[in-house]
């Protein structure tokens, strides 16, 4: 594998705290948020720096491309961003004219959630699952065969 080039953008933090990016015609975008693309098992590759409105701005293959201290402040936003709500229990899933309400509990407590079809139930290898919700927001669960009995039969449907 080659080294990646070095990329003509630079990414600083404004006066709120906020991330910026400088890109390769020196235009400044505000407040943007970087996410992990696919495959999520590629954790430390191509991430996809998206505009206030959630326009895709451009893509980054090697965040370890990037001169510091732009690096480092991809990285810090990235982990905040990262932070993933951990599936514990599965209390039901409803069937909806365009999708499913799932009621679970997380690592942060009881939520429930839409998910739009079972194509956004997704394994990530090592019995990991990721469930995206309608508003993209991903949902771990880290290993299904340590889910309680009526979790795993409430998810053998879906999954």
């Amino acid at each position: 594998m080659s080294t990646p080039q070095p990329l003509n953008i630079e990414f600083a933090k404004d006066d709120q705290g906020r991330l910026a990016l400088v890109d390769t015609n020196g235009i400044r975008h505000a407040n943007v948020h970087p996410a992990k693309l696919f495959p999520l098992t590629e954790k430390d590759h191509w991430i996809s720096i998206q505009s206030e409105g959630a326009r895709e701005i451009l893509c980054i293959e090697d965040p370890q491309s990037l001169p510091e201290p732009s690096r480092t402040l991809l990285l810090e936003a990235l982990a905040r961003r990262d932070f993933v709500p951990i599936i514990q229990v599965i209390h039901r899933i409803v069937r909806m004219a365009n999708g499913h309400e799932w009621h679970v509990t997380t690592d942060r407590g009881d939520t429930r959630f839409e998910v739009e079809t079972d194509e956004s139930i997704q394994p990530l290898g090592h019995g990991r699952l990721v469930v995206m919700d309608r508003g993209n927001t991903r949902y771990l669960i880290p290993n299904v065969a340590k889910l309680d009995r009526i979790s795993k039969r409430k998810l053998e449907h879906y999954y």
